[in-house]
């Protein structure tokens, strides 16, 4: 599971002589303001515990992740190696008071759109359900979504499953800029984007021939459930709206 990056207790310390903060969990890079960076420390085959090298992405031997202010620079082989140790600082800090301490401005939180995983008890609302639960949960319709045989395109269609009146110049809106912010922030940009998220976030739920998970935006007006189906064999996601 990933944590917030502006809510997670960090490790203050010095990642090639440059201030940074840093923790064992991985961060939801969602998270992560603009104008801040973030990367995973891989531990060695023989010592999974000790950092060796900085890369963007790290699955096996994942050992921490860093929040820089200033970028680091990645060699093109996708790995740097860390000579020596992390200087830790012995002090903890979270995101906030790691800018007070050296003058940075702390950016806004942005995002418009905030996913939740889904609670057991809402497994149902990501599948088909009767017309009669339709109709009683308001439900406007789904989006069926795919990324292709090659899992980098991206084709949707609409199902309307309710009252048309319902769909609404001002809904349609609003559900343009959800699937947008989706796309934006790496849920749905493509089929590895979802491996990805799906693999570092809770939101299992029951339901289908293989593994889903479940995630909800709820909106002033609207409720929307999005079940991720990252595998290939069947569409890669369905988007309730009611």
């Amino acid at each position: 599971m990933s944590v917030n990056a502006r809510e997670e207790q960090y490790e203050h310390v010095e990642l090639f002589g440059k201030p940074a903060l840093y923790t064992s969990s991985r961060i939801d890079r969602n998270t992560v303001p603009d104008g801040f960076y973030c990367y995973d420390l891989r531990g060695s085959d023989y010592d999974p515990g000790k950092p060796v090298t900085v890369e963007n992405w790290v699955v096996v031997n994942h050992v921490g992740t860093v929040v820089t202010a200033k970028p680091v620079t990645i060699p093109k082989s996708g790995t740097r190696q860390l000579s020596g140790k992390l200087n830790f600082l012995d002090e903890c800090l979270t995101l906030a008071d790691f800018c007070e301490e050296h003058g940075l401005k702390f950016p806004p939180d942005n995002r418009r759109f905030i996913l939740r995983p889904a609670l057991p008890e809402e497994a149902g609302l990501f599948f088909a359900l009767p017309k009669e639960q339709d109709a009683e949960l308001g439900t406007i319709g789904h989006v069926r979504m795919d990324f292709g045989r090659g899992g980098k395109e991206f084709w949707h269609t609409w199902h309307p499953r309710g009252d048309e009146s319902l769909n609404s110049p001002e809904f349609k809106a609003e559900l343009a800029e959800v699937v947008n912010e989706l796309r934006e922030c790496g849920l749905l940009k493509d089929l590895s984007a979802m491996y990805r998220y799906c693999g570092e976030h809770d939101g299992k739920i029951e339901g289908g021939w293989r593994q889903n998970y479940g995630y909800v935006v709820e909106t002033d007006r609207y409720r929307y459930c999005l079940r991720c189906n990252p595998g290939q064999g069947d569409y890669h996601a369905y988007l309730l709206c009611a």
